[in-house]
């Protein structure tokens, strides 16, 4: 009962001491609280992530064809991940992309015009076309090939025509000249370059222009044609060339033009024509009707647009739509939060302090590409991602030994790089053929005619009746192909024509063009033996051109057949690939291994690009035939799971906040546990008869009230003051089991969630509970050897002695007087209970011979008041203050009497603790 007393009363004094400073309680309760308030606002700020199922597109390899391989690049940029399965998983599909737009326009184009059976005579079309321009070049730059040659008038004249009829009897011509002039024959060459700016009446009143323009059968045809034709006068001479005009059947017309040529050319069927474009005019209309078309145009609305900048975000939503069209909004993208397990931050953030950050100019490239280049690498955004693909673009592969059989393999395995340089040199050629055919359509003698020929009223007549059920005409045919400038349109028109087609084609081939000469095509590089490659690629590695090193170890530098069976090994840089000092992940997070940075590096790095391209050179090398099969690499899927950003992020700082949380608790009620040894105070409650456990437990359960209310207001008890470090297991371990969903319980406290782990969650709590024990022994024996400058230190094997344990061997009262008798001084009395006997004190100051207290022997009994008496320096303060109070634990070693219960002296045996409180209150009075 006295010791809860003496806890009641120590505990009491703390609390009077708190509300005296107001300032320290309140910090100790609030911020703890404060702390974890920040952190459920972070909780409420970053809510758990709910990923669906995920399903994974394929991706082509560079077998699988030049095409694929770049448009699943592309698609599959972000590796992005579908709720439902997607089509390269079904057996004997490979494709994902039939969803686009491209795809969709194409499926529609492929059933509205090619599997139309009028499109079949698009053919045909185009065949006569052909003809009809050689024709007219011949006529152009050879004209003597059919010189002498024409087409007679009543030949290209219509069924039922009048112009006969007119001729006899409004115009009153003879039915000779009548007969000489409808079975003459016109000469085409004169034609060539249009319709001369002559009149009929020019023509008819020259002798050698008639001759010119007509071939008629005898001399005298001409000559009476020529009388008969200038006797009429201007007025009647128009009447006739309109007359003419009238009845000239221009289907006739082109279906004989190209025999005068070749007499056995079928010609050109304009008729055919006409419905063919009817035909194909209604497919287009029907085709402009369809959602893909729609979709298209919507989507290529941004790169057609004039003065209006679309974000780098909206520009590739729109390419992914044409080009992708994955549903669900494009997929989701699946993070990876183990990039830092790595040691890779420094690649993965573009921070190289090895490598200039200048920008060195490269001879090896456009200034296109330079200025490019430059600009990718500004950015410190796209330099990431730049810095990633640069390898694959500009980089090299360099392969040891260049010997015929190595470079047989590698020319088989360079068809991907070889098609592109196909590519290349297509968007080159256009440079030369797109002026050529700009002329062409501008400005060429078919075109113009083909121009004329469509404003000509019969055959605007016709085409309009063709085409007109469809709102074609030929008024659009004719704006279409258009060449002037926008003012002399017809009226009503738009102003769009074939030159604006033209612009964005041109625009779009130099510009894919300048691309293509900014990527490094002619990859392969040859080397002797693997140490010059190794040279050659660290010195690539500065300008980070360097993709990767193929060495066939097993090949000789001259050998010129392979071996049965070929070995060989690709080096790349470390940043590239995976690290091969790790097989998973040291953290188990939830999800998949799916994020193109840094899970999925072989791909992207181009390590399986290369080794595709390397199997498929070997196969073809070795067995002489070509491998029609492609590689596609598909992804397993992932089922559903919660991802938590927030404890994945706690579980790594969560200790640091739990120990910050009552660092200020424990700092205070250390720093009051040394004032109290400064102050004497723990002294001098040691010398009252409070036992040193008694202080030690007031203090353990004064900081644990303290922690235990806010860990109240926390909603959790936490017990701080045990080890850090089996602390911060604990905690991580518990943030481990929230971060997975399952949350620690009393199935899974033996268990780590790390696999492969021997610790849990348990064993943190025993190893805490084992760390409380060592501490408070530890405690205990430093306090009790080394208790500071005012405090009577134990020796350091203390915890051996019988007496410190057990007390004085003989309980009884010892005999309080000296051995050697001073007969100068009274006896000791008899009868009375002695409180504290001292024997032999001595003290000696330093620098002082003389001793202040030398061999002072003295009882002191209980009902007594006792009192020193003596000059000043006789010793009355030193003995109290040193011996009594415990103050100067350097006094003579023949100390036998101390202030502590087991060594006071009493003939009744030990006094109690009541009485000895007692005591050394008078004493201390």
């Amino acid at each position: 009962m006295n010791f809860l007393r003496q806890i009641r009363l120590l505990l009491w004094k703390n609390w009077i001491l708190r509300k005296r400073q107001k300032l320290r309680l309140l910090v100790e309760l609030v911020w703890p609280l404060s702390l974890f308030l920040a952190l459920v606002w972070l909780r409420k700020a970053n809510p758990l992530y709910r990923q669906h199922e995920c399903h994974f597109p394929n991706k082509a390899m560079p077998s699988a064809g030049t095409l694929p391989w770049l448009h699943g690049i592309f698609c599959n940029l972000n590796n992005p991940c579908f709720r439902s399965p997607t089509p390269g998983e079904s057996p004997g599909v490979v494709s994902n992309y039939n969803n686009s737009i491209l795809a969709r326009v194409y499926k529609d184009a492929q059933e509205l015009l090619l599997e139309a059976p009028e499109i079949r005579d698009l053919g045909r079309v185009w065949e006569e076309l052909i003809i009809m321009t050689q024709f007219m070049e011949t006529m152009r730059t050879n004209p003597e090939r059919i010189a002498g040659r024409g087409i007679r008038i009543l030949d290209i004249l219509k069924d039922g025509e009048t112009l006969t009829s007119f001729l006899l009897e409004d115009a009153r011509l003879p039915d000779v000249v009548v007969f000489q002039l409808i079975n003459a024959q016109v000469r085409p060459e004169q034609f060539a370059y249009g319709v001369p700016n002559l009149t009929l009446k020019d023509i008819a009143c020259s002798q050698m222009l008639l001759d010119r323009f007509i071939i008629f059968s005898s001399r005298r045809g001409l000559i009476s044609v020529h009388k008969a034709m200038c006797a009429l006068s201007q007025e009647s001479l128009q009447r006739v060339e309109d007359a003419l005009y009238a009845n000239v059947d221009f289907f006739k017309l082109f279906q004989l033009l190209p025999t005068v040529l070749d007499r056995n050319s079928p010609g050109v069927d304009l008729r055919s024509w006409g419905r063919v474009l009817s035909n194909v005019s209604q497919a287009a209309q029907k085709l402009a009707k369809k959602s893909s078309v729609q979709d298209l145009f919507k989507a290529l609305q941004p790169f057609v647009q004039d003065g209006r900048t679309e974000s780098l975000g909206h520009w590739v939503s729109s390419m992914s739509d044409l080009f992708c069209g994955y549903p669900e909004g494009g997929g989701s993208r699946v993070l990876s939060f183990n990039w830092y397990e790595d040691n890779n931050y420094k690649a993965f953030l573009g921070i190289d302090s090895t490598k200039k950050s200048s920008y060195l100019y490269d001879n090896t490239t456009t200034p296109f590409c330079n200025a490019l280049i430059q600009n990718l690498e500004s950015n410190p955004l796209t330099k990431i991602a730049w810095s990633a693909v640069k390898p694959l673009l500009m980089g090299k592969i360099l392969f040891a030994p260049d010997s015929p059989s190595v470079r047989q393999i590698l020319k088989n395995a360079n068809s991907t790089f070889e098609e592109l340089e196909r590519l290349r040199l297509l968007t080159k050629a256009w440079e030369e053929v797109g002026p050529q055919l700009w002329y062409f359509f501008q400005n060429s003698l078919q075109m113009n005619m083909i121009r004329d020929s469509l404003k000509h009223p019969t055959v605007r007549d016709f085409l309009n009746r063709q085409m007109g059920a469809e709102g074609l005409t030929a008024e659009h045919i004719i704006n279409f192909l258009h060449n002037g400038s926008p003012g002399t349109r017809e009226k009503g028109m738009v102003d769009f024509d074939w030159r604006n087609i033209f612009s964005v084609v041109d625009q779009a081939l130099r510009l894919l063009s300048q691309y293509l000469e900014c990527l490094m095509l002619d990859k392969f590089e040859g080397y002797h033996d693997e140490t010059q490659l190794t040279h050659q690629a660290l010195h690539l590695l500065e300008e980070n051109k360097f993709w990767a090193g193929v060495v066939f170890p097993d090949i000789e530098p001259i050998a010129s057949s392979l071996p049965p069976h070929v070995k060989y090994k690709i080096r790349m840089d470390i940043d590239a690939v995976e690290k091969t000092n790790k097989i998973k992940d040291r953290y188990w997070d939830p999800g998949p291994r799916a994020d193109p940075v840094d899970d999925l590096r072989y791909i992207w790095g181009g390590f399986a690009y290369l080794q595709d391209m390397i199997e498929h050179g070997i196969i073809k090398t070795q067995t002489n035939t070509e491998v029609p099969i492609g590689i596609y690499l598909q992804q397993m899927p992932y089922p559903c799971f919660v991802d938590d950003v927030f404890m994945i992020t706690l579980n790594r700082s969560f200790p640091i906040f739990m120990v910050l949380a009552w660092i200020y608790s424990v700092s205070m009620t250390v720093k009051s546990i040394v004032l109290e040894k400064e102050m004497r105070l723990k002294e001098a409650m040691k010398n009252r008869g409070i036992t040193n456990g008694v202080i030690w437990c007031t203090w353990f359960l004064d900081s644990f009230v303290m922690m235990a209310v806010s860990t109240f207001l926390l909603t959790a008890l936490i017990m701080s003051l045990l080890s850090q470090v089996a602390f911060g297991f604990g905690t991580e371990y518990l943030s481990r089991y929230e971060e997975q969903g399952l949350g620690l319980q009393w199935g899974n406290i033996r268990t780590s969630p790390l696999e492969g782990d021997e610790y849990s969650f348990l064993f943190s709590i025993k190893m805490m509970l084992f760390d409380a024990f060592l501490y408070g022994i530890l405690s205990w024996y430093l306090d009790n050897v080394f208790p500071g400058d005012y405090g009577l230190p134990q020796p350091w094997y203390f915890p051996l002695q019988e007496s410190y344990w057990f007390g004085s061997r003989n309980p009884k009262a010892e005999k309080t007087a000296t051995i050697d008798v001073n007969t100068f001084c009274e006896p000791e009395p008899t009868g009375l209970i002695p409180g504290v006997c001292v024997q032999n004190l001595v003290k000696i100051f330093a620098n002082r011979p003389k001793p202040a207290v030398d061999g002072m022997n003295i009882t002191f009994y209980e009902g007594q008041i006792t009192a020193f008496l003596g000059h000043n320096g006789a010793g009355k303060t030193t003995t109290m203050s040193g011996l009594l109070v415990s103050l100067f634990p350097c006094f003579s070693a023949t100390l036998v009497a101390r202030l502590t219960q087991h060594q006071a002296c009493s003939r009744q045996g030990n006094a109690t603790p009541r009485q000895r409180e007692d005591t050394l209150v008078w004493l201390k009075l």
